[in-house]
């Protein structure tokens, strides 16, 4: 049974763990800033007058007094599974926690920005153009630039959550109230969670990666990709993709990129790269939209 494991944050691990944490609805990834809810802002918050939760959060610490952010950060199944970008990486931050500090480096370091140089940072950046009856219409999630330098663009995929129940209350608001109140100790039973929609995941990235990665080239800069390792097992069995080839020992940049992160480890760390498409047979990403295995023809009779 899927179940939220963090919230604003913080870690569930028993009813009234959390309590007198949470009002403030702070993300600690962006420096104690406002929960802006990740990637669900307008479909995941909960009304502030609204029971169970009515009068439980400081509305003077809300972006809007009326609603605050479902900050659901991740959920756990079989595993645990990211489902707010801000929990795998931000650059929303004026120092990055323990949990991200590698992996910006990483970055930092793959975009060839030295030790003490001034890099500007632009987030959500949309970009809208139309040539020739042809249109491009992408939103970046990181724009990263140095002065005379092309830019590196860093793309941050997490998962999503599966079509939920309200009857049964999982979907994302009702499995957020119900967390808050098990963590606040109101409630000894924490309630089941949406699941996690991988499917959903692999076709927005597919969509977007390499022509993302395309555009960032032909800027003369990069792209980035920043994926969550338990997304990544499932692109490897579910498409393909032959990974295996496309690991980077020495994270040297090539026309497609992706980091592998682990948010139960930190320091696990895996860098992929390699061509969008190949003459030769050898191991593209392009391979993400070919079938893992050819199944028996007779299977269908």
């Amino acid at each position: 049974m899927p179940i939220v494991r963090e919230i604003y944050g913080k870690q569930i691990t028993k009813s009234g763990v959390l309590k007198g944490k949470l009002k403030n609805a702070l993300c600690p990834f962006m420096s104690e800033k406002k929960c802006d809810g990740g990637g669900n802002r307008v479909m995941a918050r909960w009304p502030t007058s609204e029971p169970p939760l009515n009068g439980f959060f400081d509305v003077s610490k809300l972006e809007n007094d009326e609603f605050a952010p479902c900050g659901i950060c991740s959920i756990q199944t079989e595993r645990n599974w990211a489902v707010c970008p801000r929990r795998l990486l931000t650059f929303d931050t004026t120092k990055p926690l323990k949990s991200q500090a590698l992996l910006h480096q990483k970055i930092f370091d793959l975009a060839e920005f030295r030790s003490g140089t001034l890099v500007e940072v632009w987030s959500e950046v949309a970009v809208n153009f139309r040539s020739a009856g042809k249109k491009f219409n992408y939103r970046f999630d990181y724009v990263l630039k140095t002065q005379n330098r092309s830019p590196v663009i860093v793309e941050v995929m997490t998962s999503s959550t599966s079509v939920s129940n309200k009857k049964i209350k999982t979907d994302i608001k009702s499995a957020f109230c119900n967390a808050v109140l098990y963590a606040e100790g109101r409630s000894k039973i924490l309630g089941q969670a949406p699941n996690i929609n991988i499917r959903q995941v692999w076709a927005r990235m597919v969509s977007q990666m390499i022509a993302k990665s395309e555009i960032a080239r032909k800027w003369g800069g990069s792209a980035i990709w920043v994926v969550q390792d338990a997304l990544l097992d499932y692109l490897d069995r579910s498409s393909g993709l032959n990974l295996v080839e496309m690991r980077s020992m020495d994270w040297k940049l090539g026309e497609v990129n992706l980091i592998s992160a682990n948010i139960d480890d930190p320091t696990d760390l895996k860098f992929f790269t390699g061509p969008i498409k190949s003459n030769c047979g050898d191991a593209c990403w392009i391979d993400i939209l070919s079938s893992p295995v050819i199944p028996d023809v007779n299977l269908i009779n």
